[in-house]
């Protein structure tokens, strides 16, 4: 990259971060993996803080390690005067893209570098565990800065049995919390992580909310017994009923295409070839742009639960039941940063294009404290969460120029309000 080479100035910065950020994975060459609340996500905030050491700005962490960004005149007095905060997140999938999170949190320093020193009241925020893949929950340091956070969040353990309260740089700080920064509103840039720009030939969209999002774990109790010695009579086999429900699943959506359903995880216990299994658990995600729709689609599956039948005459049942995992209600985008949004899209030229996010974002839970605004770029080939995901170089800069002018245009209105 070279000035020569004709994108915005800006998009260097960018791109050579998110190049860099690239690189702090667990799975080299097969995409990144940065899980949360482990040494690499600290990596990842650390060198985003080194864009700043040492050059008039202050680092800021909370008791969920969430860490922000301030110019130090505004660290000054952060905590009772009101901050303009633009960021994501930096933890990811497993063997995720590159650009999920990290974008936001590239493009929200630029902001801030361009706009912090003329005296903009401008921070960046970096989310911690957003992904919520380690602990099966999502949204967990934006949860904890909306002062949500409870000791049942904190409980909740990992594949290897660490709980996520002896992880968390402060747990009872995060339940009792007192917010380091006094959000005036949140900016949040990502790409679509779908088609609907790529097919619309739109360079970038309003988002307009965010999907509600229900996760379900279907736990079915069988008794382990040895698969030779067993005959099939006299099985009570926890996976079969818990299958035959995950295989169905489909069908609970079909008449609702604003609604989808999924499972991404199952296994069983004790987890042998030669053991008929004695415990089966499936997490199940119900999304949906509303609340009813999301209800709707549980009470279906409770039903599909209840009317599981054997898988022949002579098979003894096994118990299903359903647990609850995570909450995280729909919410809506600001319609005043909506509008600040929409005018400087039409300022360059760009035709003012209005969609929902089908995914979760760390916006949802800020906007229950202010008001919180997203911006959308195209995901090349509508590829995220795979080593594959990308966006055109432009179109990061075109991003970055967005940002920074609606975040000069939000800092003001806050101001003058």
């Amino acid at each position: 990259m070279n000035e020569g080479d004709g994108r915005p100035p800006m998009t260097l910065d960018v791109l050579a971060l998110l190049v860099e950020l690239r690189a702090i994975t667990a799975t080299p060459g097969r995409g990144c993996t940065r899980l949360a609340y482990t040494p690499l996500e600290s990596q990842a905030h650390d060198l985003v803080w080194g864009r700043f050491a040492q050059r008039g700005y202050a680092r800021v962490s909370d008791p969920a390690g969430n860490m922000f960004v301030l110019p130090e005149s505004v660290a000054r007095d952060a905590s009772t005067t009101p901050v303009v905060l633009v960021g994501s997140h930096l933890d990811t999938v497993i063997e995720g893209g590159w650009l999920d999170g990290a974008l936001g949190v590239a493009i929200g320093a630029q902001v801030v570098d361009a706009l912090g020193p003329a005296g903009h009241r401008v921070g960046l925020v970096v989310f911690r565990d957003e992904e919520g893949v380690r602990f099966r929950t999502g949204l967990f340091g934006s949860k904890v800065f909306a002062g949500l956070c409870g000791e049942a969040d904190l409980a909740v353990t990992d594949a290897e049995g660490a709980r996520l309260a002896g992880l968390v740089p402060d747990a009872a700080g995060c339940v009792r919390y007192q917010r380091p920064v006094r959000p005036a509103a949140y900016l949040e840039c990502h790409i679509e992580q779908g088609v609907r720009l790529i097919e619309r030939g739109r360079r970038a969209a309003v988002v307009t909310g965010m999907v509600g999002i229900r996760r379900l774990e279907l736990v079915g109790t069988g008794a382990a017994n040895h698969a030779g010695t067993t005959e099939m009579h006299r099985r009570v086999d926890a996976l079969l009923p818990v299958a035959a429900a995950v295989a169905r699943l489909p069908t609970l959506v079909e008449d609702l295409p604003e609604a989808v359903i999924t499972c991404g995880r199952i296994g069983v216990q004790p987890g042998a070839a030669n053991i008929v299994p004695g415990e089966a658990r499936a997490l199940v995600e119900i999304r949906a742009p509303d609340t009813a729709s999301i209800d709707l689609v549980e009470r279906r599956l409770r039903a599909l639960v209840r009317g599981l039948r054997p898988p022949t005459p002579s098979s003894r049942p096994a118990e299903v039941r359903i647990e609850p995992v995570v909450e995280i209600p729909p919410a809506p985008t600001d319609p005043g940063l909506r509008a600040l949004l929409a005018d400087v899209m039409r300022a360059h030229g760009l035709p003012v294009e209005e969609l929902p996010s089908m995914a979760g974002h760390d916006a949802q839970h800020v906007a229950r404290i202010c008001p919180a605004g997203m911006l959308f770029i195209p995901s090349i080939g509508g590829v995220s969460h795979h080593p594959a995901e990308d966006s055109h170089p432009d179109d990061i800069g075109l991003a970055a120029q967005l940002m920074t002018a609606w975040a000069e245009r939000a800092a003001a209105a806050c101001s003058s309000s």
